[in-house]
């Protein structure tokens, strides 16, 4: 089982956690710009560890072969999602390590369903990978340290990076307001498909290699001004630790009130009782539950521009964001949020 899961945020983990997929000669990790530009305004989770150890993110390696020291015809499964049905990462154990079939030489590529740690106060997103690389080392005792890159592609992506952006925007509001300002190109205080598909997330998440040719798996370095590219690269590393059978006892989750699953005292999802409050429509026993600081029948209010709150992804009480514009002195996010027109170092003018 996976009981580590780590995206490099380091600059130098940046250019060491990837591989090179197409051939072209340099390592490709796109994703570690995305998980950077998310860091740069707090929008990444911190909480994967929580996830796992909640049954959250419960992810498994599974490694067929004849010989578990050493075979020149094994397999490595990656399985994200029950259900699922992984294409195996071929390759070959050498003392008991697992060293893959390059995706940029394979043409039998691996591919599986990830459910990957991303966003803050999120649910993982679920994505298929393909062109799929594990190599597996040895930790000592009885574990292994693994290494997994591989792409995704546009279609694979858009509808769960929209829900997870989403959820996480709703979660908590007021602690993602820079991403909503700089994606809410309409200024409705809602963030639309299309928006999100043209924020800063997807600006960072330029598709990088090509793995196909017309359909057909074969990855190919690209020559200068040609654009085929199809792919999103990623890399990220993990751990893992023997489980003989079913979902074996870890630690428990350090911080109740982020492992994405209703436990403690949580009126819904990582919210309510000694949690942060809850957001419209989640499960609510008492007003303090809520955003708003109300609960109708059970689920919380909605938040409005006349509550007298500061909630929903307004900037100042019932201004800023979706509602009017604040006035002089009020914070604000962009120009947008002030009546005025001007919004300098955070302040209305």
């Amino acid at each position: 089982m996976i009981d580590r899961f780590r995206w490099p945020i380091t600059p130098s983990g940046k250019i060491t956690v990837g591989d090179d997929l197409d051939g072209n000669g340099t390592l490709d990790n796109k994703v570690a710009e995305v998980i950077s530009s998310l860091d740069a305004v707090h929008d990444i989770t911190t909480h994967t560890d929580d996830m796992i150890a909640s049954g959250a993110l419960a992810s498994e390696i599974e490694i067929v072969a004849d010989d578990l020291a050493a075979d020149d015809t094994a397999g490595v499964y990656y399985h994200g999602v029950a259900g699922d049905q992984p294409i195996p990462v071929g390759g070959r154990l050498t003392a008991g390590g697992f060293a893959p079939n390059r995706t940029r030489d394979t043409r039998v590529p691996g591919e599986a369903t990830l459910r990957l740690p991303i966003f803050a106060d999120a649910d993982p997103i679920v994505v298929r990978a393909v062109g799929l690389e594990i190599e597996l080392t040895p930790d000592g005792t009885g574990g292994f340290d693994g290494l997994v890159c591989g792409g995704m592609r546009p279609e694979d992506l858009s509808e769960p990076e929209f829900v997870a952006v989403t959820q996480m925007i709703t979660a908590d509001p007021q602690d993602h307001l820079v991403l909503v300002a700089l994606s809410d190109t309409d200024h409705d205080g809602e963030l639309s498909r299309d928006e999100v598909a043209s924020s800063l997330i997807s600006a960072a998440r330029q598709l990088d290699i090509e793995l196909y040719d017309h359909g057909r798996y074969h990855p190919t370095p690209e020559p200068a001004g040609y654009y085929a590219r199809d792919a999103l690269s990623f890399g990220f590393t993990i751990h893992l630790s023997p489980c003989p059978s079913g979902r074996c006892t870890i630690a428990p989750p350090a911080d109740v009130c982020h492992d994405r699953v209703r436990d403690g005292d949580e009126t819904d999802v990582d919210c309510g009782g000694s949690c942060q409050r809850c957001p419209a429509a989640a499960a609510c026993l008492a007003p303090a539950d809520c955003q708003t600081g109300a609960c109708d029948a059970g689920r919380c209010r909605a938040p409005s521009c006349s509550d007298g709150l500061l909630d929903g992804v307004e900037t100042a009480v019932d201004c800023g964001g979706g509602c009017a514009g604040c006035a002089k002195g009020q914070r604000c996010i962009l120009d947008h949020d002030c009546a005025g027109g001007h919004c300098t170092m955070g302040s209305c003018e």
